[in-house]
């Protein structure tokens, strides 16, 4: 299975600064109810709960918008919440963005707005779960996918973009985190790509995955063995 990785700067032209956004509806998680612990009290929050985690499923409800690659393509795709103050409910009209630029509206529920070095950690965390085999590089189920490690992936986003708070995961979930937090550490600055967010005031923001234009790849390719530029990877 081959991963597309690339370094930060390669990965602003390929995406490019803005895009169009979509409508989409979501109909379920892939997961684990009740898995993940989130406990930012001891930083003067409020939120000790726990909350469902694993894969959020969407089906696309406009013909048109901004439709990512691979998955995201068709007419259904499978993702990861990036935030907890709101709920997933019906059809919303999603805007595409970076994900420092995320949640809208800012994280009331587990520290300061999100920055440049969040995004970071977002983008290792999915690579080391494409590495794993757990997920594919437009974020669907990979081969080596499991309700408890999806339900990790979710946990680990939440650990690096809720800065303020402590994630834990309940019995396996909580084994999988760490493996995955291990894999992470193997290579913290791989990043993934096309790897966006999309947000809407009124729902869950999710990350997403826009696609890269075919004249950027090429150059990816033709790039592939200089200094800064990840080649293509296999899992």
């Amino acid at each position: 299975m081959k991963n597309a990785m690339i370094t930060s700067v390669m990965l602003a032209v390929a995406v490019g600064s803005a895009h169009a956004g979509f409508d989409a509806e979501y109909t379920g998680m892939t997961g684990i109810d009740g898995s993940i612990n989130v406990d930012n009290t001891g930083t003067g929050g409020f939120i000790n709960m726990d909350f469902d985690a694993g894969h959020n499923n969407f089906d696309y409800t406009d013909v048109g918008g901004d439709r990512g690659a691979g998955q995201f393509s068709g007419g259904s795709f499978s993702t990861f919440c990036i935030e907890l103050q709101n709920t997933l409910l019906g059809s919303r009209s999603y805007d595409v963005t970076s994900i420092q630029n995320s949640p809208n509206p800012s994280p009331g529920n587990g520290g300061p707005q999100y920055d440049s070095a969040d995004e970071a950690e977002v983008h290792a965390v999915v690579a080391a779960a494409i590495r794993l085999g757990w997920i594919n590089s437009d974020l669907s189920a990979g081969a080596n996918a499991t309700n408890e490690r999806l339900a990790a992936i979710q946990g680990q986003i939440w650990k690096v973009v809720l800065d303020l708070a402590v994630v834990t995961g309940h019995g396996t979930v909580g084994s999988e985190m760490l493996a995955l937090q291990n894999e992470v550490s193997n290579d913290p600055s791989a990043t993934v790509a096309g790897l966006r967010a999309m947000l809407n005031a009124d729902s869950q923001d999710q990350l997403f995955v826009v696609p890269l234009p075919t004249a950027a790849f090429a150059g990816l390719l033709t790039l592939g063995g200089l200094a800064g530029v990840k080649r293509l990877r296999r899992a």
